[in-house]
């Protein structure tokens, strides 16, 4: 009997980095699989799971739905079930619906405070692990759109950037300006970037937007690829930024003239829920 989950239902049926056989629904709001217990490999490198082969029921802190889920309502939202469990009232059953029995652990979660998992994250060291960009599923509309853009030159131009073509990567996207004094300047910012800042980040130095940790962290890894002219791919872990969890970080050099060296970093935070 084959099985469905709705747009929103946080299962590894339902993301965009999961590698099992699925189809969408006529009006494309549901994922349908051959059973419930299908199998199929974990895309997402922000994951636990990265790699590992996992049911259609699974869920985890990154998921993401399929873009067309996206477009037709399917978004992040409310605590993440219990990993490795069924995702809850959002599972179906074809023609027939199931309700979860985890609403008072949902209750629960969600009156955790905020910010004592915050106050938690910035107690941690943040640190940052290089990622094979070749091998990163989040990054790679970005990376492929950069790459044909610097074809034979080393460095592709600021004014080439072509947001049309990286639409769904704008919102996580931000560009960095170095200053004389080493910090770097937030010359854009995406709205899922700035929704987990304090405050308006454009104008803004990475050091007034971040606290002290993460913001060396940071800019230590704008400064090597501003200095080496080269991508870096990194997983983020213990940023304050997104508490409790990791993600995905590519950093694109950018130049302002023909033959130039870097002067701009494109920055792409791969946020889940952004």
């Amino acid at each position: 009997m084959s099985h469905a989950f709705a747009k929103d239902s946080r299962a590894c049926a339902a993301c965009v980095s999961w590698g099992g056989d699925r189809a969408l629904s006529e009006d494309n709001t549901l994922v349908r699989v051959g059973r419930h217990g299908a199998e199929g490999e974990c895309r997402t490198a922000s994951s636990h799971d990265y790699r590992k082969v996992t049911k259609a029921y699974h869920t985890c802190a990154a998921w993401s739905p399929l873009p067309t889920l996206k477009k037709h309502g399917g978004r992040i939202g409310g605590p993440t079930p219990t990993s490795g469990g069924p995702a809850g009232p959002s599972v179906f059953t074809t023609g027939q619906s199931t309700t979860g029995a985890g609403a008072g652990a949902a209750a629960t979660a969600l009156a955790t405070p905020a910010t004592a998992a915050v106050l938690e994250a910035e107690a941690l060291p943040c640190r940052a692990d290089p990622l094979d960009v070749e091998q990163t599923p989040q990054v790679r509309v970005l990376y492929t759109h950069w790459l044909r853009l610097k074809r034979k030159r080393a460095i592709p131009l600021v004014r080439e950037i072509d947001t049309a073509q990286i639409r769904e990567t704008v919102p996580r996207v931000c560009l960095m300006e170095p200053t004389a004094d080493g910090d770097f300047v937030y010359r854009s910012c995406g709205r899922a970037l700035q929704r987990r800042l304090p405050e308006r980040a454009t104008t803004r130095r990475v050091t007034e937007c971040h606290p002290p940790q993460a913001a060396e962290r940071w800019l230590a890894d704008l400064r090597a690829c501003l200095d080496s002219g080269e991508p870096r791919c990194l997983m983020v872990r213990d940023d304050p930024m997104l508490p409790g969890t990791r993600f995905v970080e590519l950093l694109l050099p950018l130049a302002d003239e023909e033959g130039g060296k870097a002067t701009r970093i494109l920055a792409y935070r791969h946020v889940p829920g952004g």
